[in-house]
């Protein structure tokens, strides 16, 4: 069968904008100076009375582009910007005066983890001119006119190849190798269903997985004649396609990827994909990802009767069907020539990808946040904050800790921070990724193990049986730890 691929595309990116780490005093003023000036704007659009909150809206100009200042906005951000191509939210953020007699210096300026800003294109526009031209436009102006140090980081890719010569249909469903849990066959009357039940309505295609890593197959020829605005796609890409058949109908495979997900992939050359750039130059690596994880086989036509009924029939005896009997034919199955025919994405390569769950630790935020949970809790019980209340606070924790694990507070903390380093240098080995302070942390851990290991024989310090438990407590924790 002769297959046509008539576009690959971006269809759907989204970034978000932090605080860089060159950030001083003057940016981060000229930024809370910039949304000021919208607030103003966004007061005056909140003025006009419309049932249509897309109609309130106020124009102004930022960099020689026209924008839109809207009288509503996202959840968490103050105010959103928009005009034909692109979104933009922006949150605000108090002024921050240092010490003058301190250098400026972003060290002191005490920056939002968060984004503080929130990009989002319109998909007509990235069929227009391109992700790549879209993007670069945007960041420009960005930092020319809004905040002249940050880092981007990508929310939500979406990427989506338009094909002709292959028309799937409701058996394809049981075509498809995955471990998805969520899968659903859509109709042209609802877009996510798990029904069987048509009654004369169309088939639309196919969702598999959710959320922050998705494949979706569905007839895009359906679509537009539902929502003629988006039509752009066969304007911009199809008709220029010398192969492009206006008789037959298009069908669309698109992919999902949300930051969650992308930040624990791991591209053999790009590395981890948690920066932007990176990101972006691994776009064959994961395109190829998703038709590997969601595969169309070239199981026979009788085989999905049989899985999709649930029963084989045999001199008009109905038998039902095994599970582990789908499951083998299956495995038997070859990948279809169509899925062959759709790997790879442009000139871009198609590495090898792994997922990297990197050990978890908490924010150093978390301590701040827990001191004053600490004495807000303390004065309330208490009434005071002296010393010695907050040592006894320490000391009833010491306790506590003692009792259940045996071992001080101290130690414990100790002992957690070895198995966490342990599962970092396994993972390290594993994908490659170097965590900068592991060498550092590696040698105060190893230099109290030393410590302890020497004090822990002596009688003075301890009973034999506390010298017995808390051996038996680090020894356990020196087998995960590894470096």
């Amino acid at each position: 069968m002769q297959y046509t691929k008539l576009c690959q595309i971006v269809d759907t990116v989204k970034f978000h904008i932090y605080h860089g780490d060159e950030t001083t005093q003057s940016i981060y003023d000229e930024y809370v100076s910039f949304v000021e000036s919208l607030k103003t704007l966004k007061e005056e659009a909140q003025l006009i009375h419309h049932t249509n909150n897309d109609m309130r809206f106020v124009n102004t100009h930022i960099g020689g582009s026209r924008f839109r200042v809207m009288a509503t906005t996202v959840r968490g951000f103050a105010i959103t910007i928009q005009n034909q191509d692109v979104s933009i939210s922006l949150k605000s953020l108090s002024a921050k005066h240092k010490n003058e007699d301190i250098k400026e210096s972003n060290e002191y300026l005490l920056l939002t983890p968060n984004p503080v800003m929130k990009v989002e294109f319109r998909a007509s526009y990235l069929a227009r001119v391109g992700h790549s031209s879209a993007m670069n436009f945007i960041l420009k102006l960005i930092e020319h006119h809004v905040l002249s140090n940050y880092i981007a980081k990508i929310s939500e890719l979406h990427l989506a190849t338009d094909i002709q010569g292959y028309n799937f249909d409701m058996l394809d469903f049981h075509r498809f190798k995955t471990r998805k849990r969520k899968n659903s066959i859509h109709d042209e009357k609802r877009d996510d269903t798990n029904t069987f039940y048509y009654q004369g309505r169309k088939f639309t295609g196919f969702t598999f997985g959710q959320g922050d890593e998705m494949l979706r197959i569905y007839n895009k020829t359906v679509e537009i004649k539902k929502n003629p605005d988006k039509a752009f796609i066969k304007h911009f890409a199809w008709e220029n396609n010398p192969d492009y058949d206006e008789e037959k109908e298009v069908w669309r495979i698109e992919i999902q990827y949300r930051r969650e997900k992308l930040k624990t992939i791991y591209d053999s050359k790009n590395g981890l994909l948690d920066g932007f750039v990176n990101v972006l130059d691994s776009l064959g690596s994961l395109w190829n990802r998703a038709l590997e994880k969601v595969e169309l086989t070239d199981l026979k036509h009788d085989y999905c009767l049989d899985a999709m009924l649930g029963y084989y029939i045999v001199n008009d005896i109905k038998y039902p069907i095994e599970t582990n009997t789908i499951n083998m034919r299956m495995h038997r199955a070859e990948t279809h020539d169509l899925w062959n025919f759709l790997k790879g994405w442009h000139n871009y390569e198609a590495n090898e990808t792994n997922v990297y769950n990197a050990p978890k630790t908490g924010a150093f935020q978390w301590v701040s946040n827990s001191i004053k949970s600490l004495l807000s809790t303390t004065l309330k019980y208490e009434g005071d904050l002296s010393g010695e209340i907050i040592r006894d606070a320490f000391n009833r924790a010491d306790i506590e800790t003692k009792r259940d694990k045996k071992v001080s507070l101290v130690d414990n903390a100790y002992l957690n921070t070895m198995s966490y380093l342990g599962e970092v240098e396994i993972n390290t080995k594993q994908n490659g990724v170097y965590i900068s302070n592991l060498e550092a942390l590696s040698q105060n851990v190893a230099d109290y193990v030393g410590f302890i290991v020497r004090e822990v024989t002596k009688k003075p310090f301890h009973t034999v049986e506390e010298n017995v438990n808390r051996m038996q407590v680090f020894n356990k924790a020196m087998n995960r730890y590894v470096v």
